[in-house]
């Protein structure tokens, strides 16, 4: 059964100790590369790669617009292409490898093993509450505010200071020799 730190630990695994920042706050801040980017990118390549094929065919001998022409310039396209094709799947992988970063020092083995304690609980609850003919959500409506102040008066009640009954002093016992004295 969890206690104590463990449940601390399930319920902090995403703290470090070095790093002041959540790794959850890490994992949902993750930046993509978004089409606009992508699209920026290939016609950057597109447009650096094709300068060249275009300077190129007059130093080939090659008259502009006659079939030769149009395959060189061809070639540069698919070579611009797969060149950006090359580059989108780099930057693809480094995201791809920064969520796997993430979500492994995100969701660790205590904090799944967390969740599937809360799973197998829900589980039972849930079980319990339809045997009984009853909805758990309702069920936990109810009760959740009663176990709040359960908690909190036990929490209360065992960290306030034990109250030490006063010192009372008893007199000596009177001396006498017959009971009949103590009656007078």
């Amino acid at each position: 059964m969890l206690s104590g730190e463990e449940v601390v630990l399930i319920l902090d695994s995403s703290l470090n100790e070095t790093d002041t920042s959540s790794k959850w706050e890490k994992l949902s801040e993750m930046k993509f590369i978004t089409v606009r980017h992508m699209i920026v990118i290939m016609l950057v390549l597109e447009t650096l790669i094709q300068i060249p094929f275009i300077w190129l065919a007059p130093t080939l001998g090659l008259e502009p617009f006659t079939s030769p022409w149009w395959l060189l310039q061809f070639a540069g396209v698919v070579m611009a292409t797969n060149i950006g094709a090359v580059v989108l799947a780099i930057i693809a992988q480094d995201a791809a490898n920064k969520i796997g970063r993430s979500q492994s020092e995100a969701f660790t083995v205590d904090f799944m093993q967390g969740i599937e304690t809360l799973t197998q609980i829900m589980a039972t609850l849930e079980e319990t509450a339809s045997q009984r003919n009853e909805n758990l959500s309702d069920q936990i409506t109810e009760l959740i505010p009663l176990y709040y102040d359960l908690g909190l008066s036990y929490v209360r009640t065992h960290n306030t200071p034990a109250v030490q009954p006063p010192h009372i002093e008893v007199s000596p016992v009177a001396e006498y020799e017959s009971e009949s004295e103590l009656f007078d």
